[in-house]
């Protein structure tokens, strides 16, 4: 069975996903500013919804950010509401994940889909880089990593 598209499950927002070495679609430059296993994958269009825009920074490639940026953009779609401090359930099998309202590189506040580490621990009690996804995306962009 096919499924047509109509206006009430249209995906109406984009994404965009910033990594090293990832040239730009549009102007085709590269980013190299950010530290390692670091992106910043960002909606756009959920202002739509009278809601915030999400975010994701560590770094599971075009792929999987897509799809966490996408199924959350689908819930707005549907209704749901979030804010921070909201954990969600379903995105991964072992574990929930977290929104956190984070300024993004203008100052606007976005909520940041936060993963815990392999160990479920959330930014506050891991290393690098799940620790990353507390800083403010600007500082995400000035990070320099001391080995």
């Amino acid at each position: 069975m096919k499924e047509e598209l109509t206006m009430n499950n249209a995906v109406n927002w984009i994404y965009h996903y910033v990594s090293n070495n990832v040239k730009c679609d549009i102007c085709g430059k590269e980013e190299n500013k950010l530290p390692d296993y670091v992106c910043d994958a960002h909606t756009h269009g959920m202002n739509k919804y009278s809601h915030l825009e999400f975010q994701v920074v560590i770094d599971y490639g075009p792929k999987e950010v897509g799809r966490l940026l996408n199924i959350m953009g689908i819930k707005v779609r549907d209704g749901e509401r979030f804010k921070s401090g909201d954990r969600i359930k379903g995105l991964y099998l072992d574990c929930d994940v977290e929104l956190r309202e984070i300024p993004d590189t203008c100052g606007t506040p976005v909520l940041r889909i936060i993963i815990p580490d392999r160990e479920n621990k959330w930014p506050e009690e891991s290393g690098y880089p799940y620790n990353m996804q507390m800083l403010a995306t600007q500082a995400l962009y000035t990070f320099k990593k001391t080995e």
